[in-house]
């Protein structure tokens, strides 16, 4: 029993890694992208991609993704 207690709390702790490492490379590619938005006079566009990778820069530092 305490086997499978360990082994799942381990299990939620990888998962969660994973999770958090996925948001931020969703997160690097919006801000990517907003650096070429800018670069080509897309001012707009690149604040809506700056604020959408700030956004998964906050979920991904949050505690949830951890617990998924």
């Amino acid at each position: 029993m305490r086997l499978q207690i360990i082994g799942l709390i381990l299990l939620m702790f990888i998962t969660g890694c994973s999770s958090t490492s996925d948001l931020n490379k969703s997160a690097e590619m919006h801000s990517k992208a907003g650096d070429y938005y800018q670069a080509i006079g897309q001012n707009h566009a690149a604040r809506e991609e700056y604020q959408q990778a700030d956004k998964i820069f906050d979920r991904a530092n949050n505690v949830f993704p951890l617990l998924v």
